[in-house]
Parts: structure tokens; sequence; C-alpha cells
């Protein structure tokens, strides 16, 4: 079986940090797109599902590591930008990048059949959190950037509490149990 070479998206990484400047929103790449990758393929990640597409950074860092996505974000001016991203790199075919509110789209995804659930928006709210809880499958691995950002932060990781969470500077790693909600 032929192994998946992992390919840097560092020029993506600088296209969001552009894009920042001159959109004038708050999109922030994850901090280490290489680190996400093989933090999903550690998990054993075969499909993900993920909050705050921006330019799809992240979602082209997992694709590239062989894994399907699905991602959503609210401005739809991110997802087109995202989607050329990825047909550029040849992944399109490994993500479904959607428009809208997270928790509306996010609640007609099939319960239980992600193997990774990432949420890379700017503020987390706890309704974000249960409804990639909700896609998660029991022993997937929920990581939340920006963790620190929102007024929900505390309530969030309350809601995860059980699932034994550990952070690492901006990021909570959490594996969701056999019998979470």
């Amino acid at each position: 079986m032929e192994s998946a070479v992992y390919t840097p998206m560092s020029d993506l990484k600088d296209a969001t940090l552009d894009h920042r400047r001159t959109h004038g929103c708050g999109s922030q790449p994850v901090v280490d797109g290489a680190q996400l990758a093989a933090w999903a393929i550690q998990a054993g990640a075969r499909s993900a599902v993920e909050i705050g597409t921006f330019l799809g950074y992240s979602a082209a860092c997992l694709a590239n590591a062989g894994i399907l996505v699905q991602t959503v974000d609210r401005d739809p001016v991110h997802v087109a930008l995202a989607q050329r991203h990825l047909n550029e790199r040849g992944l399109a075919n490994r993500v479904n990048c959607m428009t809208g509110e997270a928790v509306e789209v996010l609640a007609d995804l099939p319960a239980g059949e992600a193997d990774l659930a990432f949420f890379d928006g700017m503020e987390v709210s706890v309704a974000e959190i249960e409804v990639l809880a909700r896609a998660l499958r029991p022993g997937g691995l929920l990581l939340v950037s920006n963790v620190k950002l929102g007024s929900e932060a505390a309530e969030v990781r309350e809601f995860i509490g059980g699932w034994q969470p550990r952070e690492d500077g901006e990021v909570l790693f959490a594996v969701k149990p056999p019998r979470a909600s």
C-alpha cells in the first residue's frame, strides 16, 4: 500500500494572513497545519468536520493527509476562496465546503460518523461544540482552536469536562467517550 506524502501548505497560510489584512476579517490560520494533520493521523482520522473554513488552510492540510473534510464558514467570500485554493491544489474532491451558520448546517450531518471534529472559528460557543460532538463518533478527537476566546469558553470546558480534555496553548484536545452526549 502506498503511503500519503504530506506537502506543506505554507503559501496558503500566508494567503490567509494576507487576506486578513485586506478583507478586514478576523481569519486566522491554525498555527501549524502540519501539526494539525499529524494529530489527526495519530488519532486514526479518516473523516473530519470543521467549523471555520476561512481560506481552507486547515481543510487543505487535513485533506492533503488523506482525510475527507466537511467544513463550514458563514462568509461566502471565504468559502469561494477556499474552494479555489483547494481546486488549485487538487484537493477539492476531499473537501466539502459549506456556507452558513455552523450550528444549522452541521445539524444535517449524520450523527457519530466523524473521526475528528475541529473548531477553527474565532470565538467558541457551546452550541458549536454540541453540534461537533454530535457529529463525532465515540472515541473520536475534538480539537478546539482559539479556546481562550469568547464569552462561552468556560462553559465549553464544562461541557466536555467528562471527556478528560487537555490544553496546549490555544488548542484544547478531548476524546469523545463511548457514551458521551
